[in-house]
């Protein structure tokens, strides 16, 4: 065997580990994205998946299509639901749950947005492995949504002064 055919065989197996690698990538995001909505009920037709910006408005995405490669080591993808006050009854708020994903050799580090906290799920792990995942994610959005008079009542009860207007 020839140096240049060795250099083509290597060439080879580096393209067949990064298209496995992508693949295997793509499948769990998949798996991630597409589970998140019926963990927490939501209507399909309140749900979409989005890629980080910039992104084609006009465009609509599968969970694989939704998911890019950052270059820092996480792929990332959007979960955008549909938030309703009832049938016809307005407004409505579009909420966007960032995905982040590492892969391990035998196994997926997701993290939601902006979160401390990462969660691990093995390589072939069940569907109820991903519920810590979408729990947290209902958990931090439940909280935002938590009205404001009562996020005051509970932190006045903490050692700080709490804040009103101007003051």
């Amino acid at each position: 065997m020839t140096k240049y055919e060795e250099l083509c065989g290597a060439f080879q197996q580096c393209n067949n580990e990064d298209i496995a690698y992508r693949d295997r990538s793509l499948s769990f995001i998949a798996r991630l994205l597409t589970g998140f909505a019926p963990y927490i009920g939501a209507p399909s037709d309140q749900v979409k998946f989005l890629p980080p910006e910039p992104r084609d408005s006009k465009a609509i995405y599968t969970p694989m299509g939704a998911a890019k490669w950052e270059g820092n080591g996480w792929w990332v993808a959007y979960v955008q639901l549909t938030l309703t006050q009832g049938n016809g009854i307005y407004p409505q708020l579009a909420v966007l749950f960032q995905f982040r994903v590492r892969v391990g050799l035998d196994n997926f580090t997701v993290q939601l947005g902006d979160s401390d906290r990462t969660h691990t799920i093995s390589d072939g792990a069940n569907a109820t492995a991903l519920e810590t995942v979408y729990d947290e994610a209902y958990q931090r959005a439940k909280q935002y949504f938590t009205p404001r008079s009562q996020r005051f009542v509970e932190k006045a009860n903490q050692d700080s002064p709490q804040k009103i207007g101007f003051l």
